[in-house]
């Protein structure tokens, strides 16, 4: 009875991965930049927007380290020598 359910299942894949796609849905104009999800004309606000979502993903680290160590009345730097203990 189980075999039975794997070769129905195995058919119906099969006609499915054999079926030619469409190729209406995936055309885009060959343009430079139209395949991107933000504008590429002006430059200084590419520069900008690309600095700050990757300098926030680079330094949620460091703010979240300052969290913790806030929350825990801790110092998160400590300027000088290392205390000697």
């Amino acid at each position: 009875m189980m075999n039975s359910s794997v070769f129905a299942r195995s058919t119906i894949r099969s006609r499915v991965l054999t079926r030619p796609m469409r190729d209406g849905a995936y055309h885009w104009e060959n343009v430079d930049g139209s395949h991107l999800p933000f504008s590429t004309k002006s430059k200084a606000g590419l520069a900008i927007k690309m600095g700050l979502f990757l300098g926030t993903g680079f330094s949620l680290p460091f703010i979240a380290a300052w969290w913790q160590f806030k929350k825990a009345g801790k110092p998160f730097f400590r300027p000088g020598p290392p205390p000697s203990d």
